[in-house]
């Protein structure tokens, strides 16, 4: 999908740049920071990214660090670490502590690097697709409520398994025949 925004933090210049031109696609929007305070108030001007790409050994703060301040602050956003110096035990810490999406090593291969992000972002997607499917139940099951209480003649057992309602043609049909009758007796000839 075209629009996505890339936040991506690292402290090596030519580590942005290769990165922005790798990954400047689709109407991406890539933000660069080189370090975690920047690349935070980058995050704040613009309410978060959909995808934030940090390397782990950033100044003044780890970019593990950093990746657990972006999931408290936009848990919204698909994180990845990007590690020149990887370890199982950062592995695990990025993975438990930062919910990292995907823990990547230096030098990467650039095609599957590609995808990696293409698959980041079509998860993104996904649970922003989620988020809105269940607002959406959530309005109907409280429109729904709210029918029921005004209605209250209305029985669950009047509603399918499918939450449809059902409606008994005979009862329509007597109901709209005494309407007729009352308001337009002329019709009735």
């Amino acid at each position: 999908m075209a629009g996505h925004s890339i936040q991506l933090v690292d402290d090596e210049q030519n580590i942005l740049n290769t990165l922005t031109r790798l990954l400047r696609a689709d109407g991406r929007e890539i933000s660069v920071a080189q370090d975690a305070h920047e690349a935070l108030e980058k995050l704040k001007a613009h309410n978060g990214a959909d995808l934030v790409i940090s390397d782990n050994k950033l100044p003044n703060m780890s970019g593990l660090d950093f990746l657990v301040k972006v999931k408290q602050l936009y848990p919204d956003s698909i994180r990845i670490l990007i590690t020149g110096y990887p370890d199982l035990e950062s592995a695990i810490k990025a993975i438990n502590g930062g919910q990292v999406y995907r823990f990547i090593t230096k030098p990467w291969e650039n095609e599957e690097l590609k995808l990696i992000v293409r698959q980041a972002l079509d998860y993104y997607d996904v649970l922003r697709d989620n988020r809105a499917l269940l607002q959406i139940a959530r309005q109907q099951a409280d429109l729904l409520a709210t029918v029921q209480k005004r209605y209250p003649q209305v029985s669950k057992s009047d509603f399918d398994k499918s939450g449809l309602y059902i409606i008994d043609e005979k009862r329509v049909s007597e109901t709209l025949a005494d309407f007729l009758k009352k308001y337009y007796p002329q019709a009735q000839s």
